[in-house]
This record gives structure tokens, C-alpha cells and sequence, in this order.
């Protein structure tokens, strides 16, 4: 059975890549842009802010302006050119939103920046005519959806171009028409809609869950016990010339946040283990393995808290090679 959040960010910028598509669209800021509206019964976004990512010190001194060059080298990179495309300088944030539960085949995928419409238009009329077994065209009133078919899903992706600086992604082609019709409309949970306000946009990763987007009478009666002491998790990831972790987990009382705690420390020890194991017959792992050691976790009344850093440094040497 496919899983929504199987269809990674990562994936949907090949796809990108590969194939354009395109609707109508509206005139608006950049900046406006960057406000993504999500969808009502979101109870679960992962967030990739591109912008806070590659304008990073750290992500400079790699030489990150060298991977527009490296982007076009690829297959397909050919057809980021011919629209003018660069996913470095043109993308500001792609996120990933879902109303979790019982509905967790469903999420829609916002991608904000800037995108040269026309070209795109003229490249999605050429691939679904060129191309009828991997892109097909579906109306939605005054509105158009492209169904993209990607090589090993079990299912296509439906796509639009919302307005010049938003696409949206799905797939399911229902619930894309949906988000669209109720653009606008205020979030349903009111306690996911308090942590969104509160995040951090100068994050590189971010995330925001509350526990009514978890399905756990799947889980296994363990993880269940654990799942049914949180009532939301908030936090990211941020890069400036190092790397930092924090995720902040909110439990229904202070016992339910210790037993977090505990097997936290519980499986970090574990994966330091494998890590340990790991790193030693592959070098380039030590980062992943020094970051996991800097992390430490604390318990507060009704919270965990789970804080790491990684040195630039480190990383620079790692994949850099030390000097």
C-alpha cells in the first residue's frame, strides 16, 4: 500500500525535473508566496526551507553554487535550462503536509519560489502530447491537472501550478482539487494551527505534529503506550555555520514525558552502537555518528526536549577532505 509520506521532497524535485505541468495562475509576491497555505485538516508538515539551507555559511563554504552545474550535467538536466530553471535560485521552500490518522495515503506537497510560467505551460503541452503514457491531462473546472506517472510507484502524481510562485502536488487528484477550492480557510486544529505560528522560519528543516495525525492502532502495543502519552511535537533543524537539532515533544503529563525520555536515551544508545560499528569501515558516516553522540534529551513537567549540534568543521573535513 502506498504511503504519502514515501513520495519525498527530493523525489517530486526529479520529477520537477523531468516534467512540467501548469494551470492558470495568479499574480503575487514572492514574499507572499512564501506563507504557504495549507490545508485545512493538516495535522502534520515537514518543511524544507532551500532558501535558509543554501544561503547558509556552511552550505557556501562547501561550494554550493557549484551544483546548479552539476544539476544540468544529470539526465533531464537538459530540460531545467531550456525553461530557465534552477532549483538552487528558484525554489524557496518545499513542504510536505498531511492530515494523518486514518487518512495517511493523503498529504499535499507545496512547493514556494519562482517559476516562469509560459515556459512551463509550453513544456507540459509538449510532454503530454509527446508523452500520453506518462503525463495526462484532467480538468477541474477552469482549472488543469497534470498526472505525472513516476517509474516504480505504485501510484501517478497529480500536479498544479497554483500561481507563479506556488505547485501543488498530490496524490490523490481529489484532495488536490480540495486544497485548491478551500485556499483560505483557517486550519481545523487549533492546536496545530498554535505550533505552526510558533515555528521558527529561519529553520533549514522544520516539523510539526500533533498526535491526532498519528495512526497508532497500527503500532505495536509498546509504541502505542508511548504514542498515546504525546499530544504534539514540534522543532527542526537549523544550519548556519554549524548544525543544530531541537525538537521540542509536549506530553499529557510529566510520568508520560520521563518514559519518553527514557527510551530516547534507550535508543540512542542502541543506534550509537551500530553507528560506532558503522563508521569505524566507513569514515564518511563519522559525522552521522558525532551528531547522535552530541545529542542529549531532557525531561520538564510535561515535555521532552531533544537538542544536538554538529560542527561545520566536521562536515567540511568529512566530505571535503581535512586540510
Amino acid at each position: 500500500m502506498f504511503k504519502f509520506w514515501r513520495f519525498t521532497p527530493i523525489a517530486f524535485v526529479l520529477v520537477l525535473a523531468a516534467g512540467s505541468f501548469a494551470i492558470s495562475y495568479a499574480q503575487e509576491s514572492r514574499q507572499e508566496a512564501s506563507k504557504v497555505q495549507l490545508p485545512a485538516d493538516t495535522q502534520a508538515l515537514i518543511r524544507l526551507n532551500f532558501r535558509a539551507m543554501i544561503d547558509s555559511p556552511l552550505a557556501k563554504k562547501m561550494g554550493i553554487e557549484k551544483a546548479s552545474e552539476i544539476i544540468k550535467s544529470v539526465p533531464g538536466g537538459e530540460i531545467l535550462t531550456e525553461m530557465g530553471f534552477d532549483p538552487l535560485k528558484d525554489i524557496d521552500s518545499i513542504t510536505v503536509a498531511a492530515p494523518g490518522g486514518g487518512d495517511m495515503e493523503k498529504g499535499l506537497i507545496i512547493v514556494a519560489g519562482k517559476f516562469k510560467a509560459d515556459k512551463l505551460v509550453a513544456k507540459a503541452n509538449e510532454e503530454a502530447k509527446n508523452n500520453k503514457d506518462k503525463v495526462k491531462i484532467h480538468k477541474a473546472g477552469d482549472k488543469t491537472i497534470f498526472e505525472i506517472i513516476i517509474p516504480e510507484q505504485q501510484v501517478p502524481m497529480f500536479m498544479m501550478i497554483a500561481s507563479n510562485n506556488t505547485i501543488l502536488a498530490s496524490t490523490q487528484k481529489e484532495y488536490l482539487e480540495k486544497a485548491l477550492a478551500n485556499s483560505g480557510s483557517k486550519l481545523a486544529n487549533k492546536d496545530f494551527s498554535a505550533l505552526v505560528e510558533k515555528l521558527d522560519p529561519d529553520l533549514a528543516i522544520s516539523m510539526v505534529a500533533v498526535s491526532s495525525a498519528f495512526p497508532s492502532k497500527s503500532l505495536p502495543e509498546q509504541a502505542k503506550a508511548i504514542m498515546d502519552g504525546i499530544e504534539s511535537i514540534g522543532g527542526g533543524i537549523g544550519i548556519d555555520k554549524d548544525v543544530t537539532l531541537k525538537i521540542n515533544v509536549f506530553t499529557k503529563d510529566e510520568d508520560s514525558s520521563k518514559k519518553l525520555k527514557e527510551t530516547m536515551d534507550q535508543g540512542m544508545a542502541q543506534a550509537l552502537g551500530f553507528l560506532g560499528l558503522m563508521a569505524a569501515q566507513q569514515k564518511e558516516l563519522t559525522p552521522v555518528l558525532e551528531f547522535v553522540k552530541s545529542m542529549k534529551t531532557s525531561s520538564k513537567a510535561k515535555m521532552m526536549s531533544l537538542e544536538g549540534k554538529l560542527p561545520g568543521k566536521m562536515i567540511e573535513d568529512a566530505i571535503l577532505g581535512s586540510k
